[in-house]
């Protein structure tokens, strides 16, 4: 759980503490906006922000700034907006980390389109001491503009094996029966904490066996976002052709 330290206009900070190590730690989700005098003030906040040097601080969001003019695919760069941007990171002390397998984050969603990198992943230094192997990784864009992307701090901490409930799954024939196959059981427990206990366990197990009959569709899903995927590093590269882009839509 975290507790919120600050909400304003261009940001929220919440404050956190790790369950495994204790360490605190802070997180800034961040809009920066693009235009008129809004923007002037979002350079003003951005470079105001206190950062301790021993704070762990993940800061990130859609700061809609460039840092290179490789970052569009587009000429007409405004190269004080580079300066400008880079000169805030670089006195805020923050440390970019990459993400991996993509150039560019946001898409006007055109044929010909224009592609930026405007979403950035920053931490303090103290962060990368402590959490070493963070990585940024894209998802698949389906319907924003923006590239969504997970950060991923890796640990030698073991993780037990996670029971999703698909949302779906109630509308498939065959869940309610499993369900009520399962919530008929009885366990021979007096307490009723236990008999409740058992049959949520059991039916977790039930729904597991039964979920690996079920249609391919989470392969198909899968198999449709690689193709999304692969069309959107082609689009990096160039121009998607009509048939490229109305299968990417209709994908």
């Amino acid at each position: 759980m975290g507790v919120a330290k600050e909400v304003n206009q261009f940001s929220v900070t919440v404050d956190f503490t790790s369950r495994q190590s204790s360490q605190p730690w802070s997180l800034t989700c961040v809009y920066g906006s693009c235009t008129g005098p809004a923007r002037a003030d979002f350079v003003a906040w951005l470079q105001n922000v206190h950062i301790e040097s021993q704070q762990n601080w993940l800061f990130l969001g859609d700061f809609n700034f460039y840092r290179s003019v490789e970052d569009t695919n587009k000429a007409g760069v405004d190269m004080n907006d580079i300066f400008i941007f880079n000169d805030i990171i670089s006195s805020l002390g923050l440390l970019e980390i990459p993400l991996k397998g993509r150039r560019y984050t946001w898409s006007n969603m055109q044929q010909n389109p224009l592609l930026e990198r405007l979403d950035w992943v920053f931490t303090s230094a103290s962060w990368t001491l402590n959490f070493p192997n963070t990585s940024v990784l894209p998802m698949t864009r389906n319907i924003s503009d923006h590239v969504p992307y997970v950060v991923k701090i890796d640990t030698k901490i073991p993780r037990s094996p996670i029971f999703r409930f698909e949302n779906y799954w109630v509308e498939v024939e065959g869940f309610f029966d499993i369900v009520n196959s399962a919530w008929a059981l009885d366990p021979d427990f007096e307490d009723p904490a236990k008999c409740i206990s058992f049959k949520l366990k059991m039916l977790r197990k039930r729904l597991l066996s039964w979920s690996k009959n079920l249609s391919k569709l989470n392969v198909l899903l899968a198999n449709c976002n690689r193709a999304v995927d692969f069309l959107d590093l082609v689009e990096e590269a160039r121009s998607l052709t009509r048939e490229e882009w109305n299968f990417r839509e209709i994908v």
